[in-house]
């Protein structure tokens, strides 16, 4: 299969705290094994507030990371920064934004190079929403002052928002098309009532990678399919503006989050096969 089908990390492990997202601190490396039984050949990385614990932020890490990849064939193409929800580069104090630039300077110029990470996922929702004026004009100076930093060490960072279509294609259109992009959560498109052909006429070019899950407009996150999202549609919408990277399963949890993963890896493999090859 040329177009890789991944995981999030933590969806083969316990939920931690009843978190439906998390990175497993003490489970990380077997979940690669375990996604290597099912099939998948990447995990997308999650950054969370557990930053102490996590081996994406101490290059002393990074070489059982790199070990596990290559004994598994699992690879790191992206990482979710949830970190940065609760943790904006947008707040007040001086102190707090320089202490979070570092984490994000760290993963661009060290984390994602040295272990061959392309995309930084990085979601823009809650409080750091873009719907606020003040986080759309700092992320947007942000991004700017980072954008040849980005470029130089071979990354885009890939943005999760909830602006509406219009919106978020002006802020696109900001930036460098290869430094800022997007990651297409489907899921969260149909919760938020976008409409997928509006979506893709707005900036379907600068989808760099997609996240499978679906929803209603009052649940958040359903089992694939039984929700509102019409797959067929968005399959064909990504075929269409010549989506050419990977596709990462954030789907809802269950009782067994291994027995769950191979169900919804079969039902994502299916549209991938019909679309992409």
């Amino acid at each position: 299969m040329s177009f890789r089908i991944g995981i999030m990390q933590g969806r083969l492990s316990k939920p931690i705290n009843n978190k439906i997202q998390s990175f497993p601190v003490n489970t990380w490396e077997n979940e690669f094994y375990l996604a290597k039984d099912i099939g998948f050949e990447l995990i997308e990385w999650v950054l969370d507030e557990n930053i102490e614990d996590n081996p994406i932020l101490s290059k002393k890490h990074f070489s059982k990371i790199n070990i596990i990849k290559k004994q598994t064939g699992i690879n790191i193409n992206s990482i979710c920064c949830d970190y940065f929800m609760k943790n904006s580069l947008s707040r007040n104090s001086e102190s707090y934004r320089k202490k979070n630039l570092e984490i994000l300077n760290f993963l661009i110029e060290e984390s994602c190079p040295l272990n061959n990470i392309k995309i930084i996922d990085f979601p823009l929702l809650g409080e750091a929403s873009l719907k606020k004026k003040k986080n759309l004009e700092d992320y947007k100076n942000i991004f700017l002052k980072l954008e040849k930093k980005i470029l130089d060490n071979n990354l885009t960072i890939a943005l999760e928002t909830d602006l509406n279509p219009n919106a978020l294609r002006d802020f696109l259109k900001s930036f460098n098309e290869n430094a800022v992009t997007m990651t297409y959560d489907m899921g969260n498109s149909v919760f938020l009532g976008f409409e997928a052909k509006k979506e893709f006429s707005c900036y379907g070019k600068l989808i760099s990678n997609v996240h499978i899950k679906d929803c209603t407009l009052r649940d958040y996150t359903v089992q694939l399919g039984d929700g509102n999202v019409n797959f067929n549609e968005i399959f064909f919408l990504l075929k269409k503006n010549n989506y050419k990277a990977d596709f990462i399963l954030q789907a809802a949890r269950g009782e067994d989050d291994f027995q769950i993963a191979k169900k919804q890896f079969q039902f994502a493999k299916k549209y991938v096969e019909k679309y992409f090859l």
